[in-house]
Parts: C-alpha cells; sequence; structure tokens
C-alpha cells in the first residue's frame, strides 16, 4: 500500500500519468536489499522513515531482517499485488479527509460528514473528536463498532418510547431540580435554567 501525504492542491491530479509508479519504487527496494545497498535503501525512505531510522538504522535492518525485508518487497512487486494508491489530506484544526485514487481520479473515501474510514486506532479517534465537535448524533454512530452503536440506538429508542406520555410520568420536583422516572427504569434528571426546564441528564 502507498500512503501520501500532501495538501489539496492533490485534488487537482486527475490521471495516473501525473503520479509516479509506486511498483517502480518497490522494484528499486528489493534491488538495494538484494545488493546490500543500505545508502540506496536509504534514499528510497520516506522522510519520516529517514529521521526515525537514520542511515545506521538502515544497516542494522539489513543486518538482521534482510530476509524478511526481501520477502515484503516481493510481495509488494509481484503480479498479484493489490494497488492502492491514498493521500489524506490535511485542512485545518488537525482535520483530515481521506482521497483515495479510483479510476484515474482521487475520490473522497473519508471525511467527516462521511462514513467513517479509520485504517488505524489514532484515525478513529481522529474521526470521533470530529463528530463530537459537530454534535453530530448520525456520525458518532458511523465511529461507534455495530455492538456499541446498536447499544447506544436502542437505548435511546427506549427512552422514546418511555416518553411516549410524557403525562403519566412521574415527577419529583425539588426546588430548580426535577428528576422524571420513566418506564423501563430510565430516569430523567431536569433543571430549571434561566427560567427554562431543561434535561441535564437521562440514563
Amino acid at each position: 500500500m502507498l500512503a501520501a501525504s500532501s495538501g489539496l492542491a492533490l485534488l487537482a491530479a486527475c490521471a495516473p500519468s501525473a503520479l509516479p509508479d509506486p511498483r517502480l519504487a518497490a522494484r528499486r527496494w528489493v534491488d538495494a536489499v538484494q545488493a546490500g545497498d543500505r545508502d540506496a535503501m536509504y534514499e528510497l525512505l520516506t522522510e519520516g522513515a529517514r529521521r526515525a531510522h537514520g542511515p545506521d538504522g538502515v544497516a542494522r535492518l539489513l543486518a538482521t531482517d534482510r530476509d524478511e525485508l526481501l520477502s515484503l518487497g516481493r510481495a509488494a512487486t509481484a503480479s498479484t499485488a493489490v494497488l492502492e494508491t491514498h493521500a489524506d489530506v490535511a485542512f485545518g484544526a488537525d482535520r483530515t479527509a481521506r482521497v483515495v485514487l479510483e479510476e484515474g481520479r482521487f475520490r473522497v473515501a473519508a471525511a467527516a460528514a462521511l462514513p467513517a474510514g479509520a485504517e488505524s486506532p489514532r484515525d478513529a479517534l481522529r474521526e470521533l473528536r470530529d463528530v463530537l465537535a459537530q454534535r453530530s448524533f448520525a456520525g458518532l454512530l458511523r465511529v461507534l463498532t455495530k455492538e456499541s452503536a446498536q447499544s447506544l440506538d436502542g437505548g435511546l429508542e427506549d427512552v422514546v418510547d418511555a416518553l411516549a406520555e410524557p403525562s403519566t410520568v412521574a415527577i419529583d420536583i425539588e426546588g430548580r431540580r426535577a428528576t422524571a422516572r420513566l418506564p423501563g427504569g430510565h430516569t430523567v434528571t431536569l433543571e430549571r435554567e434561566d427560567g427554562i426546564w431543561r434535561v441535564k441528564e437521562f440514563d
């Protein structure tokens, strides 16, 4: 998989010919590992990988993990390998959208208002942050696991059903605070704020 990081200008790319062939880099990587050429390997790394490993780190990897590096490189250049090209585009406030190259064009795969497509726990946390910042209940259901989403949605549905006849609900009022005990064991706490009764919490 080729992971690219770029700016919004990357979205202007409209044809595969505008992009370097990632398979070529993979073939060069295999050649460098086979030749034991640590300098060539280092040059093929991203800037982040260079900072993380350094020339000495690449030399250690070559000495200890040469067979595994070769195996991974050959798998990436095999005729059966599936190539997926995507980019994470940053657009302020630590928010990103993921675009994927399909049929010669970059298309949006995941963004705050679209179905979640997190490929790592960090991506999932970013998506959670976005939907919470937007106060998006629909977005929250998208980023939760199916089990958690069904549990949350089902719990809210129970509250909706229990509130079908608000006039029949028993309410205890103590000053500015009130507690409503709903059928099914749910409880809603209300509080008078600026002359208006508002829901403080419910379970």
